[in-house]
């Protein structure tokens, strides 16, 4: 199953289930109805698991100077890691009042920086998942497996089964 994000596609190969879940179009199946709540991009369900991937490409070779030192900015001060931690936990809460998280599940972005920044970014984003990234000794399961951040190059080094494509490279490379 192939799910694109602007000029960004991923094809999500033994995915069981397949869906965007950002969709703003009132008439599309996947509408959630709820446009204050934040949402990551894809929900995708394999055998095993359930992935949440959220994608930023400020790589873009069309992004705006603007835009990119808004999102400078954002990375710098943690509010854009504060983003990424809220539109899991909003995901999450909405497909559990779906009834539809029997799985473990996982959060992955794809976000077009250096791979040096990513690391520290994904801490960023799991310590404001849960409270200081710690468990409740009560709990009988954490509501994210794994937190990680990727760029393209370290999201197909690390899955090369669903392999991440620049649309706009790859129809300059057929012209």
């Amino acid at each position: 199953m192939k799910l694109r994000e602007r000029d960004i596609e991923i094809e999500f190969t033994g995915a069981v289930d397949a869906l965007v879940f950002d969709q703003m179009k009132v008439d599309e199946p996947n509408y959630h109805g709820i446009g204050e709540m934040h949402r990551v991009d894809f929900v995708v369900e394999f055998d095993e698991a359930i992935i949440f991937v959220e994608i930023k490409d400020p790589s873009n070779p069309n992004a705006q100077a603007k835009g990119l030192k808004k999102f400078q900015k954002e990375l710098n001060d943690g509010t854009l890691s504060s983003t990424f931690a809220s539109k899991f936990i909003d995901s999450f809460f909405y497909r559990w009042a779906e009834d539809k998280l029997s799985k473990s599940v996982h959060y992955l972005s794809l976000v077009t920086l250096e791979s040096a920044l990513l690391p520290n970014f994904s801490d960023e984003i799991a310590k404001k998942i849960s409270p200081a990234g710690k468990n409740s000794s009560r709990w009988q399961r954490h509501p994210v497996e794994t937190c990680q951040v990727f760029n393209i190059e370290t999201w197909n080094e690390n899955f090369p089964k669903w392999p991440v494509s620049r649309l706009a490279l790859a129809a300059a490379k057929e012209a």
